[in-house]
């Protein structure tokens, strides 16, 4: 989400990348500390409500927001809050659009756990969140005219922080900050600069549209009569030998079901552990789930299984790990109705997924339960 406030624009350029413990990381914090300043003055003596939130976070600047987030195949977890913020600013911006983006926008960034090649500090050497939306940019994919906190308008501000266009600027010095490469907590204790910017949008970390990981965007909805209303995968996280799935359901009512059926080798190679009852109201809480997807890696499984829940996965999650299915089993979802050795088919490259029941043996299982 850090980053995705920076394609809201609701952040200073380098504040979603640049490290924490980094001296230039201060010089950052007191800047936003004076341009909070400016921006409640040009509220409260000059009446200019388009520094407020509510005016930035327009349904164009969600929609560079999910734009930035499939490009660079961001965590699940981020469509969770985009569309609570969204709710909350009271814009109508839905799965519907979601899903509509995503089969637009290319996957230009990878960075760890979809890759082991590049992290954080890759993607800042690389120009960042700005080096991201400057290459959608360049392929019309970005709304230019969105109002920032730090631009007249989201192009200007591409324009301004785009290392690509801007190397020997403020913003080439500001994405030189690098890693000091030694483990610690404190903030602003080093000052290490890379010795050049990555500005390969062929092979670098970043890529233009030309040289995209993928045309499909990192992230992807999929529907089907396993989520009628919609479920979430990383795709950028996922192996291409994997984009279609199919293989018998192993039911587990909870998290630490599971959990023990995969330490205790009763899951194999083939299998889609499927994990109910973990939603916002089944949970209840909707808890961030990270050990199912980190132990199937442990045991080799990782390319060999699939995950699917109606609960939402940690951002360090990676594999063929679905999650959000909706309507959850607590509210009556289909995904409540699967037995155990059901066949689910999962097609990503066609954004389905669904068991091999028909409507009939749904409604003859739904009507049982009761």
């Amino acid at each position: 989400m850090n980053c995705l406030t920076e394609a809201l624009g609701l952040s200073l350029p380098g504040n979603g990348s640049l490290l924490a413990t980094h001296a230039e990381r201060r010089n950052l914090f007191l800047e936003a500390g004076r341009l909070v300043v400016e921006l409640a003055k040009r509220y409260y003596e000059q009446d200019d409500a388009s520094v407020l939130p509510r005016s930035i976070a327009t349904f164009e600047a969600f929609e560079n927001a999910i734009a930035l987030d499939i490009a660079m195949g961001g965590s699940t977890n981020t469509v969770l809050h985009l569309l609570a913020a969204a709710h909350e600013g009271a814009v109508n911006f839905t799965m519907a659009d979601i899903d509509r983006m995503s089969r637009r926008v290319p996957n230009l960034c990878k960075v760890a756990p979809a890759t082991q090649q590049y992290h954080m500090e890759d993607v800042h050497r690389a120009g960042g969140v700005i080096g991201i939306l400057a290459e959608l940019d360049r392929g019309g994919l970005i709304h230019r005219d969105c109002h920032t906190v730090h631009s007249a308008s989201m192009g200007a501000g591409l324009d301004a922080w785009d290392v690509m266009r801007n190397q020997e600027s403020e913003a080439g010095r500001r994405y030189l900050a690098g890693p000091g490469g030694i483990p610690t907590q404190v903030a602003f204790s080093q000052d290490s600069q890379w010795p050049d910017l990555d500005l390969d949008r062929a092979a670098g970390c970043i890529r233009d549209i030309q040289h995209a990981y993928s045309k499909d965007g990192g992230l992807a909805v999929l529907y089907g009569n396993l989520a009628e209303q919609g479920c979430i995968v990383k795709t950028a996280g996922v192996d291409e030998s994997i984009l279609k799935f199919a293989g018998p359901a192993r039911i587990f009512e909870s998290q630490d079901a599971a959990v023990e059926a995969i330490l205790g080798d009763r899951i194999k190679a083939g299998d889609v552990v499927l994990i109910r009852y973990e939603g916002p109201k089944g949970g209840p809480g909707m808890q961030e789930m990270l050990y199912p997807t980190s132990y199937l890696k442990s045991k080799g499984l990782g390319k060999a299984c699939a995950l699917i829940t109606d609960g939402r996965f940690s951002g360090g999650t990676s594999g063929l790990s679905i999650g959000h299915c909706s309507p959850e089993a607590a509210e009556g979802g289909n995904i409540g109705l699967v037995e155990e050795g059901d066949t689910i088919e999962i097609d990503i490259p066609n954004r389905s997924i669904r068991v091999v029941l028909s409507d009939d043996a749904l409604t003859e299982r739904r009507l049982s339960m009761r």
